[in-house]
């Protein structure tokens, strides 16, 4: 788990992102809620089911009650859904009387979890919606984004006594992914370009999902995490106005051996 935390440390800090203010982050502001410095905006998601719904709140644009906004029908029905504590700001010219700074992308987390004997796994996914905070505009966009986020699988692999002694007590072949999004450079898009990075590991050395791990003789050396670098990879996200959605510069591969519980 040290390993994955710091793989991701890496790709989010890595020296050829771009530094700048368009991710901002939101800090635990109270009663549940994720706000900005200053608390100038806080968001919270209210009730559950059909009435779960986005609390925006925005001081500065002089709502401060806050405002609810019913979530999109397919986030309403995630069984398992949190902010993801990161907004991005839309460069806005102030024109028709629109603040600049006023859009933002705001992102979703929902997550699968599947339990089975001797394991379980969950899968997430991130869903990022355009947001208008001003004054005369609060509310929902469409959903620009749907990434794979993040996962955890455990899968039993010892059955006996003989495989604990085998395998040195690693008694669960463990799968990861995780992701991260950074500024990219300016396309003159709508909407800001964005890198998306992932992270893939399988522990021990030796596991492969898919694969008769069983019957392993296993060596210190192998206790420790094996990347995959065909899932751990990177891709700039271009939004295209055409399908009002952003688009991977190329195909991602088929990692849904780290990513399906």
């Amino acid at each position: 788990m040290i390993a994955i935390i710091l793989l991701a440390l890496a790709a989010q800090a890595a020296p050829d992102a771009p530094s700048d203010d368009r991710i901002v982050m939101l800090s635990p502001g109270g009663d549940g809620a994720l706000c900005v410095a200053g608390r100038g905006l806080c968001l919270s998601l209210t009730g559950d089911g059909d009435a779960r719904a986005l609390h925006v709140a925005a001081p500065v644009s002089g709502d401060a009650a806050g405002t609810d906004l019913p979530l999109p029908a397919p986030l309403a029905a995630a069984p398992d859904i949190a902010l993801w504590p990161h907004l991005i700001a839309v460069p806005r010219d102030d024109v028709a009387g629109q603040a600049a700074g006023s859009e933002y992308l705001a992102g979703f987390v929902t997550t699968e979890r599947t339990g089975y004997s001797g394991g379980g796994g969950t899968g997430g996914r991130l869903h990022l919606f355009r947001l208008t905070t001003a004054p005369d505009a609060i509310g929902f966009g469409s959903e620009v984004l749907d990434v794979v986020w993040d996962s955890s699988l455990i899968i039993r692999a010892c059955f006996s006594e003989r495989d604990a002694k085998d395998r040195l007590g690693a008694c669960h072949d463990e799968y990861r992914f995780i992701a991260t999004l950074n500024p990219a450079p300016g396309d003159g898009a709508e909407l800001p370009a964005l890198l998306y990075r992932s992270v893939a590991t399988a522990y021990p050395q030796t596991a492969r999902r898919g694969e008769d791990n069983s019957g392993q003789n296993l060596t210190k050396a192998d206790l420790s995490d094996w990347r995959d670098f065909d899932c751990s990879y990177e891709r700039l996200l271009h939004y295209n106005p055409a399908t009002a959605r952003y688009e991977m510069d190329r195909p991602a591969p088929d990692c849904s051996a780290y990513t399906t519980p």
